[in-house]
């Protein structure tokens, strides 16, 4: 969700068919439209009264006000403005009364098909009540703004345009399915039995667009880090496989894959890429023909499923081929540009896959290319991927101990961390903390990242967790609560697998016993040079 490339470090890139700014977000859209189409096909009815079709109508005219109050609700959530709580407070009461408008006119038409939908929305409105009723909700929740990078292929016009196309394309697919059903004598789901059945669409497709890039990343020779479809999620941390169930990533998927070679690095990180697009191609086509000539085979019971893989498939093929740029991802469409494209963005590119490549292979932070990775970070200037960069060109300076150089660069990094979003930002802060306190001297630096460590609530206290600990503990001078520390985090270390970036980690742990093995008046005037000037000159952070 990741640039798919370097494990916990980066964000992830999700798999849809609807360009929003989340899984979740683009998933209801698809499910919206299934909504919408099925009301409609199934809501006339000749028999109602003439009072009840002019409440219809009545209706008809408000809503188009109504629906202005959720509409404002999400567009000040999304610019994190100060009324963003008012109007979410609004749309989940207007959520509510929905549902008893619903409740009243099943009663009043003795008809209850869609109570589902009301009872949805009801629920809806009271979590919103809930989740918006704290005055400091609102901020909490407002998504980070988009950065659009020059020539990275995406514009406002396309992410318009990918949200039409799949429109389009999702409620096209239903009516003609439908059409042809009806004229075949097919039997349709009702309500509830086919929002259950979309939604199995939904994983069903996204779980075939990720195997379609592994299958493609692994015939080009990658190795697999990472899967994850929907909430079901498989990523090896810390040299291990782990498994988690993340129910508030129900939609979506993610395939991790690092390189153990540069050699045509572009052709091959493509060649990965088209295989989620091309999968899905597949599950437009083939559930397509499997619906339409279900009639009489064995397969006539599940058509209406096949129907519904065969919208997703089309839609998620289309729009994944659109470039588009989300708050802090990137479509396979503009991936591919981006690599196609080469010029600087094939550095980028090129900067990520070697850096990703120690994790498997032997290569270590000071066998880098540092050029092609400053190159990169001249380009990209903003966001997590740019942090990234300049973090990767610190970590490569401290392994070949260019310490200024270093701390330029991690100062650079450092400035870019609010605007950057992170899967498990703890990753981060534990790196900004161990340089600033063992290489910088920086107590009050290291302090601070400290904090936003501990502000995360609940955090993997591993290898690197305990390394920043011990530096952090033996920068205060409490040298045994930091022998204790590096006691933990080296036995940790120890167990990671033999590859550059953990043998990086093992390094680090041996400066740390080596500083904490040194006698104590050297660290009490380490201690007193940050107390008068808050960090020690470059030349004596060596």
């Amino acid at each position: 969700r990741r640039n798919r490339r370097f494990g916990a470090l980066q964000p992830s890139e999700p798999h849809f068919g609807v360009k929003l700014d989340s899984p979740w977000s683009r998933s209801a859209v698809a499910t919206w439209v299934f909504t919408l189409f099925t009301l409609r096909t199934e809501g006339a009815d000749e028999a109602l009264p003439r009072s009840v079709y002019a409440l219809m109508i009545a209706v008809a005219l408000i809503i188009p006000v109504l629906g202005a109050i959720p509409t404002l609700a999400w567009w000040t959530l999304k610019k994190g403005k100060a009324s963003a709580r008012r109007w979410a407070l609004a749309a989940s009461i207007l959520n509510i009364l929905v549902m008893a408008s619903g409740i009243q006119a099943a009663f009043l038409m003795g008809r209850a098909r869609a109570l589902p939908l009301y009872a949805m929305c009801g629920a809806t409105g009271v979590l919103g009540l809930i989740g918006f009723w704290r005055k400091d909700a609102a901020t909490a929740v407002s998504a980070p703004k988009a950065i659009r990078l020059s020539g990275d292929g995406t514009s406002t016009a396309k992410d318009y345009t990918s949200q039409v196309v799949s429109f389009a394309i999702l409620w096209l697919s239903f009516h003609y399915l439908r059409q042809w059903s009806d004229a075949q004598g097919l039997p349709n789901p009702g309500f509830v039995v086919g929002m259950l059945l979309f939604q199995a669409a939904i994983i069903l497709n996204t779980f075939i667009h990720e195997m379609g890039h592994f299958v493609a990343g692994w015939a080009s020779g990658m190795i697999l880090r990472r899967f994850q479809v929907g909430p079901f999620q498989w990523a090896i941390r810390n040299g291990k496989w782990n498994f988690q169930f993340r129910l508030k990533e129900f939609y979506g998927g993610v395939v991790g894959m690092v390189t153990p070679t540069l050699v045509n690095i572009r052709g091959r990180e493509a060649f990965l890429i088209m295989g989620g697009p091309v999968a899905s191609l597949a599950v437009g086509a083939i559930a397509t023909t499997a619906a339409l000539g279900a009639k009489g085979q064995a397969w006539e019971p599940y058509w209406a499923f096949l129907s519904m893989c065969a919208a997703m498939g089309w839609a998620s093929f289309v729009t994944n081929l659109i470039p588009l740029k989300s708050a802090a991802r990137y479509s396979d469409g503009a991936q591919l540009y981006q690599l196609v494209s080469g010029g600087e963005w094939a550095h980028f590119h090129i900067a990520f896959a070697m850096v990703a490549s120690s994790l498997a292979t032997p290569i270590r932070a000071r066998d880098f290319n540092v050029s092609t990775i400053n190159r990169a970070a001249d380009f990209i200037t903003q966001g997590e991927r740019g942090l990234l960069l300049r973090l990767f060109a610190c970590i490569h300076y401290l392994d070949v101990g260019r310490v200024p150089e270093a701390l330029s660069s991690m100062q650079a990094a450092e400035g870019l961390y609010e605007q950057s979003t992170f899967e498990k930002p703890e990753d981060i802060c534990a790196e900004f903390a161990f340089i600033n306190a063992f290489h910088k001297r920086d107590l009050a630096a290291a302090e601070l990242w400290w904090q936003r460590i501990e502000s995360l609530g609940k955090i993997d206290r591993d290898a690197d967790y305990w390394r920043s600990r011990t530096a952090l503990l033996w920068l205060r001078g409490e040298r045994a609560e930091a022998r204790e520390a590096w006691e933990r985090g080296n036995a940790l270390a120890e167990k990671l697998p033999a590859a550059g970036v953990y043998e990086g980690t093992r390094a680090c742990f041996a400066k740390l016993g080596a500083a904490l093995d040194a006698p104590v008046q050297d660290s009490l005037t380490a201690l007193a040079v940050v107390t008068e000037a808050g960090s020690l000159p470059a030349a004596a952070a060596r």
